[in-house]
């Protein structure tokens, strides 16, 4: 007979582990306690029978006491630890036995089972005292074996003796821990401390507001401390009053429910979990009695608990440790099921050995057979939403705790409205709602107005810091969202700021956590991912400790509530979340990033207080963080309502707008899921009343969301139940079942991997086939099978899980046995029947979702609902493939930067007329309506790069004028430069529309290709430079000698956008003249100062130009359109005239008379004291008279000032006198005159400057007036002066002399003032600024300290800065803007590598990641022209240097191995190239590299290419390999066969071919090059013309450009132009200097002008009608015989005049006067009388005297010699 004391608990806990059993090295510890020695009972018959042996027990003992090792949760699963061994045991029994002063001989230990040990007595008292003993060891400690007493001999007072003893020994326990328990002490000595710090905070006077609050919430936490104090001591009293019998003092509501024998083994857990419950602190454990009193008297309750606060697991011990509505079954409810079965687990471990076995259970699937009978049950909500379903009273069930009510799930709202319902039918029933951050009020007015009791949390103090994104911060890289870059510089920030703690970061989203990571760097931290996709093991990792580094984390909101990870002291909030929203309107489910709530802000941020204060920094303002929400919107808000109207229905509402919701959902989405259950067939509409269908019946039983339900029952139909389910599996999982994480290396070879499984019919036939081999192969091979194919094993093991579920759930609910067997095989192609069941059914199951591929990868995907434009996701297997299906459906709509259709499938358009009922659109009307593409081929690279435009303008603006043509915003053309060809995609109707728009738009490129002209001086000089219009057929078109212009500024007056092509052709046809060059304005209409510049264009004549610009104004499609002669006027090659900036002068001169009065002020307020009793000073030509003001007292009035003076001329008479420079003075006017009007005005300023300027041969149009019209009440009239900033000495000096100068018309008084100030101004956009603005500012400084100058920098409205710059001369504001402008605009790099191929590389994708990468890297700014391909840095010039030799490595280096790729995609190969590669060779190509010895191949997967690196011959052989398996798929002949093209020239096949630009005949290269080189040598050749037969077109510029270097193309120009001059019949010719390279046009007729040709270059003087030296006076003929003849004309001289022959030299010598003593020209002294010469004059003279009688002096007087 056993007595009365019960087994104990098979459970096990956590605390209770075997391996703290007495050991044999614990041994010791038990000799050392000495317990009372036993008192042996002598036995009836002392002496033993013959058969007695000592080595074991007598056969029938009178007692026996049993020890029974305790049984815990984790007993009976796998990761329970092992028994201890059987020497083990022998020895920990022994080692009791021998405490207890037990013999030896009656000790018995088996060998197995779950009885440790036993002792056996035959006397009462020894085995009395043995039960006492043992259990007050096991009281104290130091055994975890329970005692249990086996009574063969059965005496009632025995019993009683037992439990009396026990009772005392309990009780006595009992009083112990109240008293003196280490836990007891633990907490005293806490409220000690605490009381300590309040005081701290009292004896101080004057404490701060922090220091206040913080010793507040130190007493809050003081006074929580003591109320768990008190109920421990509460709950001790209950268990010591039901030991002492003492029942009839029990409170109100009992903490326990003791009633009956006493359960010694379950009183010992009660007292355990009642000490680990005051050690733990759970906050909720203090406030137990006040929710017991509360839920017994109330019948619903609102209960908020703050995060830590323990609430979920205690609340139900609670409840079925006092009885208060546990009559029945408790029922805890939870959002996910993982949550229902942790929490189940762990409220079964802290409550073993409290409740019978299996009172703590989790349901976490539905069945309809199963009934809730467990104590405490917990289960989803969804579970127990199906059970009210089966039987709407909830039988059984006593309470319900409806837990984490926050969150607002679509099953939770639908609990609570029934719940609602049920309460006022069950009044026994209880209902707890349980949260942290839910609205409480909101339940409690929904709930009748019930109590709301709100329990504080354990958090430690947390301090928020707000740090709101700058505006000109980051901006994001890629498809990367700013914020993510500012989390990723805030974790920097604070690792490098605070001390250690680990840093949590929030994100939104797998790739941005996994882009975080690879951004993060730090020597001393690791940075790890958190996110729902990684394996157990890699998310484990953030739990583990790395020793001498810092963990940061970068988490999705998994980290928020559902994991909790030590040591987190640093939260930083991006604010930020996605989430899943439906749009009623559209009828999609569309995933979005958006803000978090109030509520989940505080989540995020008690991160950081769990184990120690903590640090949250918000990435957004205060201001923003009050405008969030306040909670999560209810779910039932959020997604579709499928599920919830099918149960709603079900429970027999006929009218679901009157069903009483929480939150009711708005009408339209009511409307868009009864449409959507009617289209999946689970819903009819009868008399306006809905009923469920059978189908729909079926739906409700299964409990998943209706396409799911609708994809397994019509799998079922088509006997492919087994597919069904697994498609309905995952489908659920689809976006974690392929892993892609890691470096970009692993994320390459993921993909590659997933190439094999890849299905042509989309994503769920790829994840049916993965999940097919995965289920195929052996349980312990699937882990290393996922490893190798980059899976997630712990997501097919959940797709596992579910088809269990599911089948099981088919099976109870249905009566459908699920197969398990497979009908599908992805080997059996493509076409096969059952790939059409599968299809047929996804369709009937995502009717709704159906989206049709638009022809145009640009656009995607049309939704056939909502006609947006989507793409597919990169994750999408079609795009494995190179064909796009034309029809599909796709699971949901994914937005996060763009949008993309997830979970896609393709179907044939035949399928959508076999849906019943027929789809909610018209399939039709949508394929008639598709893009078509047609292609239009044979065009040059130049011409479609012109048909593009700068930016793409050209080509925007054909696309913007066809798609208002056609109405159709679809439409759309595509240009690709590298096959030379232009894609058309239009509707069938509109393409010819669409076709002649671009056809006429190049004719139109081509016309003005072949009138470019190169505008090219003839040499580098200034003055009078000729200039030249060198164009096709490398010809001179026009040569300009004379200075006229030929250069127009455009200026367009309107706000829309313009059509340059349309505006170009409109002045084309307007003016009559042929346009031969246009350069367009590239700045930023906001951001620049001549905001209303076009552009300039170039006209092939003089007179064409001059009839433009008379015009001026045109009308051009409302707007204003106006033509001005150009100021910059430019060259090409090395005789381009270089532009200068532009530099500007203030003139003004005064409408209104001086009265010779004027008021003189002075800041100061002393003026009275400066000119006190003056009356001396001499202004101009008078004395001026001092007066005080009558009206103003701070003033002095001045008077008798000449009326000719300004005010500046009065000021600086005053500030010599005084030596002040604060007066401020200004002249008392009369009213205006009249003056010239303001175009006149501008004229004769025009002329006054420009003859100032004239002694430099400026051009006419340097120099630009504008006169402003002045007002009424204007004191002075102004005009602006625009000088060439490459002549500011010379503009200078022209105002200089124009100042004080007074116009013609203009009165003696209206003098011209100069203001001597002069300005400037440059944009710099914003991205350019960011990188240059510390060298910007050192420049501008600069300019201040050094030339005097200032600058101004201000913000403009397009984002840009503009710089203003002023100086008082020219030359510092010329040479400053040249400076601005080279920083701003960047260094050009000029490599020889770089050639335009190479550049076109920067336009793609991979260049602009490039360019951006080194700009980063660099701290640069990288600028590309894409219409020249030139590129220019922005930065400092080391920064500049590294910056370039990175790009240029770079790209290089990308080109070669653009070079070295095999393209598997393409119009002549087979659509499933890359994965017939994949198949055949592997993944990672190991077949080729084999064959192909030292090749090193890698497989883009996203390009469709492969990699080589290697040599030139590597990459042939496997391109031959890989289209060898391309020919495997072709259809026989389907190759067309190469054409060998001929070069005109050499006659043999084309060599390096070059495509002409004009005529697009293909050359050989060097050909080419052969024939512009002969036509440089042989000035006959012009111009140069295509030589294929019957062309004749002439080579254009373009080309010249392209074939030769500029050195070549400047030795052609010259040579065109010798022939040009040569054949120009004399009109023109070159100057008569030997090699000088200028030109002058030949005088011809009288009329011409007789000035000569003054030679810039030589500075010669040639007459232009005879070529000859310059000879004024004279005519040409004449001249010309005195050339022939140089001594005619002294001879016509000579006649009739007293000349004679010198005798030496043989020179005309002439005797005017004087002596007859001569000196002619070669030295010789000659006698005038007899032509005698002589060396010198001395014998010259003798000889006069001595021959001829004197020198001759009175001869010539007329005086008689004497």
């Amino acid at each position: 007979m056993k007595s009365s004391l019960p087994p104990a608990d098979r459970g096990r806990s956590a605390t209770n582990r075997y391996p703290s059993l007495p050991s044999a090295s614990a041994s010791t510890n038990f000799r050392n306690f000495r317990s009372p020695p036993l008192n042996h009972r002598q036995y009836p018959s002392s002496s033993f029978p013959p058969n007695y042996r000592r080595d074991r027990p007598p056969a029938t003992p009178n007692f026996i006491v049993q020890l029974v090792h305790p049984r815990t949760p984790a007993a009976n699963s796998d990761d329970a630890k092992p028994s201890p061994s059987f020497s083990v045991r022998k020895q920990v029994i022994s080692t009791l036995a021998s405490l207890c002063g037990i013999p030896e001989e009656s000790v018995h230990v088996p060998q197995f089972g779950c009885i440790a040990g036993s002792f056996s007595f035959r006397q009462w008292v020894d085995a009395l005292s043995a039960v006492v003993a043992l259990w007050e060891y096991r009281l104290q400690g130091k055994t975890l074996l329970v005692p249990e007493l086996v009574a063969n001999v059965t005496v009632p007072s025995d019993v009683e003796e037992l439990r009396d003893r026990l009772r005392g020994l309990f009780s006595a326990h009992v009083l112990s821990l109240m008293e003196n328990g280490d836990c007891v002490k633990k907490v005293r000595a806490e409220i000690e401390e605490k009381t300590r710090q309040v005081e701290s905070f009292s004896s101080k006077r004057g404490i701060k507001i922090e220091a206040f609050e913080r010793k507040k919430a130190i007493e809050a936490e003081r006074d929580l401390v003591v109320k768990r104090l008190e109920e421990f001591k509460n709950g001790m009293n209950s268990i010591l009053r039901f030991l002492e019998g003492r029942d009839g003092e029990k409170d109100d509501v009992a903490v326990f429910s003791l009633e009956g024998d006493y359960d010694w083994p379950r009183i010992h857990s009660l007292i355990r979990r009642e000490c680990r419950r005051l050690e733990d602190g759970l906050p909720i454990y203090a406030y137990r009695r006040n929710i017991l009193k509360r839920i017994h008297g109330e019948q619903v309750m609102v209960l908020i608990g703050e995060t830590g606060s323990g609430k979920s697991t205690q609340l139900v011990q609670f409840l079925a440790d006092s009885g208060v509505a546990a009559s029945e079954s408790i029922v805890c409810t939870q959002p996910r099921k993982i949550a229902a079965l942790t929490l189940a687990d762990r409220v079964r471990e802290e409550s073993n050995g409290c409740y019978e076995e299996n009172s703590v259970r989790c349901t976490p699937a539905f069945s309809s057979t199963e009934e809730i009978s467990s104590k405490v049950v917990f289960m989803t909500d969804n579970c127990l939403l199906q059970h009210y379903i089966k039987d709407r009273s909830l039988p059984g069930v006593s309470c319900v705790i409806i837990d984490e009510a926050h969150e607002r799930s679509l099953n939770t709202d639908l609990l609570l409205a029934l719940l609602k319902d049920l309460m006022c039918r069950r009044i026994d029933l209880r209902l707890v709602i349980m949260s942290a951050t839910a609205d409480a009020y909101q339940l409690s007015e929904y709930f009748f107005g019930c109590g709301i009791l709100c329990v504080t949390g354990r958090n430690f103090p947390v301090e928020i810091i707000y740090s709101p994104r700058d505006a000109e911060g980051s901006s994001g890289t890629g498809r990367i969202a700013p914020y993510a870059d500012d989390v990723v510089k805030k974790a920097v920030e604070v690792h490098k700021t605070e001390k250690e703690g680990t840093i949590l970061a929030f994100l939104t989203s797998q790739a941005e956590v996994e882009w975080a990571c690879e951004r993060f760097i730090a020597p001393s931290a690791v940075a790890l991912p958190l996110h729902g996709k990684l394996s157990f093991e890699e998310q484990f990792r953030v739990f583990q400790s790395h020793p001498g580094k810092r963990k940061v984390i970068f988490a999705t909101n998994i980290a928020e509530t559902s994991l909790t990870i030590p040591g987190v002291k640093f939260v930083i909030d991006s604010g930020m979340v996605k989430e899943s929203k439906y749009e009623p309107r559209t009828g999609m489910s569309i995933l979005r990033v958006c803000r978090v709530s109030q509520s989940s802000a505080r989540q995020r941020a008690g991160r950081a207080g769990r184990t120690e204060p903590g640090r949250c920094y918000r990435l957004y303002s205060k201001h923003e963080f009050e405008s969030m929400n306040l909670n999560q919107e209810p779910e039932i808000r959020r997604v579709h309502l499928g599920v919830a109207l099918l149960r709603i229905l079900a429970l027999g509402v006929d009218n679901v707008a009157d069903f009483d919701f929480v939150d009711a959902p708005v009408p339209e989405a009511i409307a868009m899921a009864v449409k959507n259950l009617v289209q999946l067939g689970a819903v009819i509409e009868k008399n306006g009343v809905l009923e469920l269908t059978q189908e729909g019946h079926c739906l409700v039983k299964l409990g998943l969301e209706p396409k799911l339900g609708k994809l397994i029952l019509g799998c079922f139909r088509h006997r492919m139940g087994k597919e069904g389910t697994v498609l309905a599996a995952v489908m659920a999982n689809a976006s974690s079942i392929f892993c892609r994480v890691g470096s970009l290396d692993d994320k390459m070879k993921a993909d590659c991997l997933k190439v094999q499984f890849c299905n042509p019919n989309g994503d769920l036939f790829t994840l049916l086939s993965v999940y097919k081999e995965w289920a195929s192969l052996p349980r312990e091979r699937r882990n290393k099978w996922c490893w190798e194919n980059s899976l997630n094993a712990k997501s097919m093991r959940r797709c596992e899980d579910t088809v269990k579920e599911l089948e099981i759930c088919i099976e109870r609910e249905l009566s459908l046995v699920s197969p398990s067997y497979w009908v599908w095989n992805p080997t059996e192609g493509n076409n096969n029947k059952h790939d059409k069941r599968l299809k047929t059914v996804i369709l009937a199951s995502l009717a709704e979702n159906v989206a049709m591929y638009t022809g145009y990868d640009q656009l995607g995907y049309e939704v056939a609902l909502t006609g947006q434009q989507v793409q597919l996701h990169p994750s999408c297997s079609l795009l494995a493939f190179g064909q796009k299906p034309n029809w599909v459906v796709f699971g949901e709509l994914l937005s996060v930067v763009d949008q993309y259709l997830v979970c896609v499938t393709s179907f044939d358009f035949e399928a959508l007329s076999l849906l019943d009922p027929p789809p909610p659109f018209d399939a039709s009307h949508m394929d008639e309506w598709r893009l078509r593409v047609e292609k239009v081929a044979g065009c040059s690279s130049t011409l479609l790069k012109r048909l593009c435009g700068k930016s793409n303008h050209g080509l925007l603006s054909i696309v913007s004028r066809a798609r208002s043509l056609c109405v159709d915003e679809r439409i759309s053309i595509q240009v690709d430069v590298d096959q030379n060809e232009i894609l058309l995609y239009a509707p069938p109707h509109d393409m010819e529309k669409v076709s002649a728009l671009v056809s006429d738009a190049l004719e139109c490129e081509k016309k003005w290709m072949r009138n470019e002209c190169l505008e090219k001086y003839i040499y580098h000089g200034r003055g009078q430079v000729p200039m030249a219009l060198f164009g096709s057929g490398a010809q001179i078109k026009h040569l300009e000698v004379d200075q006229r212009f030929l250069t127009a500024d455009v200026f367009y007056y309107g706000d829309s956008f313009v059509d340059d092509r349309e505006l170009l052709r409109f002045l084309e046809r307007k003016i009559d003249v042929c346009i031969c060059s246009i350069h367009k304005f590239a700045g930023n209409k906001q951001d620049c100062d001549e905001k209303d510049k076009w552009g300039r264009i170039t006209f092939l004549t003089p007179e064409s130009a001059m009839k433009a610009t008379e015009i001026q104004r045109f009308d051009f499609n409302g707007s204003v359109l106006k033509l001005f002669p150009s100021l910059a006027t430019g060259g090409g090659g090395m005789f381009k005239m270089p532009s200068f900036p532009s530099v500007t002068a203030m003139i003004r001169w005064p409408q209104r008379e001086s009265t010779g009065r004027g008021v003189l002020k002075c800041p100061s307020g002393d003026v009275h004291s400066v000119f006190n009793g003056t009356s001396d000073i001499v202004i101009g030509t008078r004395y001026a008279r001092f007066e005080t003001d009558q009206r103003f007292s701070d003033s002095i009035l001045i008077t008798n000032i000449d009326s000719g003076l300004v005010e500046a001329d009065v000021l600086d008479a005053l500030e010599f006198y005084t030596g002040r420079t604060d007066l401020e003075f200004f002249l008392l006017r009369r009213k205006s005159v009249r003056c010239p009007p303001p175009t006149v005005c501008a004229d004769m300023l025009h002329k006054r400057i420009f003859a100032c300027m004239s002694s430099s041969s400026p051009e006419p149009n340097c120099v630009q007036v504008k006169v402003f019209e002045p007002k009424e009440s204007d004191y002075f009239m102004r005009a602006l002066i625009t000088f060439d900033g490459r002549l500011h000495l010379e503009a200078a000096k022209a105002l200089e002399e124009l100042d004080g100068e007074v116009l013609p018309g203009c009165l003696s008084w209206q003098k011209i003032k100069c203001e001597q100030k002069f300005q400037s101004s440059i944009i710099c956009p914003a991205s350019v600024y960011n990188i240059v603005k510390r060298q910007l500012n050192v420049k501008l400084t600069s300019f201040e300290r050094q030339r005097g100058g200032t600058w101004h920098l201000e913000p403009t409205h397009g984002g840009a800065y503009r710089v203003k710059i002023s100086a008082y001369a020219t030359k510092p504001i010329s040479e400053m803007r040249r400076s601005l402008e080279e920083l701003v605009r960047g260094r050009p790099i000029n490599h020889p590598g770089l050639t335009p191929r190479v550049l076109q590389h920067l336009s793609s994708r991979d260049g602009i990641v490039l360019m951006r990468r080194i700009q980063h890297e660099t701290e640069t700014y990288i600028l590309l022209d894409r219409h020249s391909l030139t590129v220019r840095i922005c930065g400092s010039e080391e920064k500049i240097a590294a910056a370039e030799q990175e790009l240029v490595r770079s790209l290089l280096a990308y080109h070669e191995r653009q070079q070295l790729e095999i393209r598997l995609r393409g119009p002549q190969l087979r659509p499933d190239l890359m994965k017939e590669v994949v198949n055949r060779f592997g993944p990672d190509l190991q077949g080729i590299k084999e064959k192909v010895n030292g090749v090193d191949l890698k497989l883009n997967t996203r390009y469709h290419v492969i990699q080589v690196h290697g040599s030139v011959e590597m990459r042939q052989e496997v391109e031959k390999i890989v289209y060898e398996l391309a020919r495997e798929g072709c259809e026989p002949g389907g190759e067309p066969d190469e054409i060998e093209v001929e070069c005109p020239i050499c006659l043999c096949e084309v060599d390096d071919g070059y495509s002409l630009e004009g005529c697009s005949h293909v050359f050989c290269k060097a050909c080419l090059l052969e024939q512009l080189e002969a036509s440089m040598r042989n000035f006959d050749a012009f111009p140069i013309l295509c030589s294929h037969t019957d062309c004749g077109a002439p080579i254009v510029l373009a080309d010249m450009r392209a074939l030769l270097s500029q050195e070549k193309l400047d030795e052609l120009f010259k040579a065109s132009l010798s022939s040009f001059v040569t054949t120009s019949d004399g009109n023109f010719r070159f100057c008569s200097t030997p090699d000088c390279p200028s030109v002058y046009r030949v005088a011809v007729g009288p009329r011409e002008s007789g000035e000569p040709f003054i030679c810039g270059a030589c500075n010669a003087e040639t007459c232009r009608r005879c070529h000859l030296e310059y000879h004024p006076y004279i005519t040409c003929e004449r001249y010309k015989l005195f050339k022939e003849d140089p001594d005619m004309s002294l001879k016509d001289w000579a006649k009739g005049k007293n000349v004679k022959e010198c005798p030496f030299c043989k020179s005309t010598i002439e005797k005017s006067e004087g002596c007859n003593h001569l000196l002619c020209r070669c030295g010789k002294h000659i006698c005038w009388v007899c032509l005698d010469f002589f060396t010198h004059q001395e014998p010259c003279y003798e000889h006069l005297r001595a021959v001829h009688g004197g020198i001759g002096i009175f001869d010539e007087l007329g005086i008689p010699l004497l």
